[in-house]
């Protein structure tokens, strides 16, 4: 990719969004993702992500073998 693509490519992105390409590029450096503690076991990181997707246990189907 070149930077006339790169930049065309930036445009098309912030205009998706309904931003200015300033404000897109803002909302860049800002990029906050959920962590999850290395320490926990693994039922507690399973639990924790799906009350991230608003899930529960019941809703996962079992392991067909």
């Amino acid at each position: 990719m070149n930077k006339k693509e790169y930049i065309k490519s930036q445009k098309d992105c912030a205009s998706m969004l309904g931003l200015s390409l300033k404000e897109y590029e803002e909302s860049l450096k800002n990029i906050k993702c959920s962590k999850f503690s290395k320490n926990a076991s693994k039922k507690n990181k399973v639990d924790n992500i799906l009350s991230a997707l608003g899930l529960s246990k019941k809703n996962l189907k079992k392991k067909a073998r």
